[in-house]
């Protein structure tokens, strides 16, 4: 953001330059911090224009954004791009503004009220259709895609809907979250020649594949396992982790524009075959990783945060009589982040985290699952 060092002033200076702006100014209901309230994003001031336009002759009125983080001045000087760019700095407080007119208008300058808390970009287990519940994707046999919705406040579905036909041509399908920063989820899909697709999310649950995905990178069939698994290296952006064949695995860190290179964050992941993103399954607040082996051993391999790992530690064994195994959120609505699978018989099962890195019990939730060749 570029014109203070680290978006802050000391304490004394900043009480005393706030007193100094709020001084002779006027809250104007039109006018209203707008943007998605998400790290990447970008926030403005709606309805200043119109406020200075309405009592400046000048046709294209002049003004200055002071921004303010929970009440405190942000840069010493105000803003004259009157964007803010919301980084990790943001998380967890709110932004507003003070608009002040180079005109005769009076009042000279505007409170405007705060934005929501700003968050890290939204994760998978935060679902599609923008509730923040459990939705499960689950494309049939047939290659048509199909939204499982979770209730709002309790356990159980809403009736599904279809996606679209046609997605049996991608070789995977990767629910990333928040990818573009507006605090909608999008789901990303590799197909046979390596080229890796973003669809856009809208919101509402659908990514039509007649919508124009983006093609975000390439040489990805060199991959054999790609996850999301949130912001892994805790900077506010969702990132994506994968292996290749000879067991290394890599960190893909999202970055504002684009993608950074690629870490090697791990050797021998070749033992594993499943890997599974609840989110934060520890409880630390950071985002964590599961692990099947071939033998059916499921381990807990807990982030640290900042792109690395703590000591991993076992926790299931049996999992190889379930397929389509992964983690889309909190299913019964207790807060913590679960994880489903499906076993022969067409069960989906879920396991109830207990948000300690261990389990609450097990619940069959469905039957029939085994008309799907993938869940996500």
């Amino acid at each position: 953001m570029g014109l203070f060092s680290g978006k802050s002033m000391a304490t004394g200076g900043a009480a005393a330059a706030l007193a100094a702006i709020l001084m002779g100014t006027a809250l104007v209901p039109a006018a209203v911090v707008q943007g998605p309230a998400f790290v990447g994003s970008g926030l403005y001031v709606r309805g200043a224009y119109e406020y200075f336009s309405a009592c400046d002759s000048n046709p294209q009125p002049s003004y200055s954004v002071q921004w303010l983080r929970d009440g405190q001045p942000v840069y010493p000087e105000p803003d004259f791009s009157q964007f803010y760019d919301l980084d990790i700095e943001d998380v967890g407080s709110r932004i507003s503004a003070v608009v002040t007119g180079s005109s005769s208008c009076k009042p000279a300058e505007v409170v405007v009220p705060a934005s929501d808390v700003v968050r890290s970009q939204p994760m998978r287990a935060e679902g599609f259709t923008g509730r923040g519940v459990f939705e499960l994707l689950a494309r049939r046999h047939d290659g048509a895609l199909m939204l499982y919705p979770g209730q709002d406040s309790v356990q159980g579905w809403k009736p599904p809907q279809l996606i679209g036909p046609h997605w049996g041509s991608y070789t995977r399908i990767i629910g990333g979250g928040d990818l573009t920063s507006d605090g909608l989820t999008e789901l990303l899909a590799t197909d046979a020649s390596g080229r890796l697709w973003m669809f856009w999310g809208r919101g509402d649950g659908t990514f039509p594949p007649n919508a124009y995905p983006s093609e975000i990178g390439w040489g990805w069939n060199a991959m054999d396992k790609v996850v999301g698994p949130g912001d892994f290296d805790g900077d506010g952006y969702n990132d994506l982790l994968a292996t290749e064949p000879n067991g290394n695995l890599y960190l893909y860190p999202k970055a504002a524009r684009g993608w950074t290179p690629r870490v090697h964050v791990g050797r021998g992941w070749d033992v594993m075959d499943v890997l599974i993103t609840p989110g934060d399954f520890n409880g630390d607040d950071t985002v964590d990783v599961l692990a099947k082996d071939k033998a059916g051993r499921l381990f807990l391999y807990g982030g640290n945060g900042s792109g690395g790992w703590l000591a991993p530690r076992l926790v299931g064994h049996g999992w190889n009589v379930l397929s389509k195994i992964g983690s889309a959120g909190d299913f019964n609505r207790d807060g913590f982040n679960d994880v489903h699978g499906v076993n022969s018989a067409g069960e989906l099962l879920m396991y109830y985290g207990d948000g300690r890195g261990g389990w609450k019990g097990v619940e069959t939730v469905g039957w029939g699952w085994n008309i799907f060749n993938g869940l996500y």
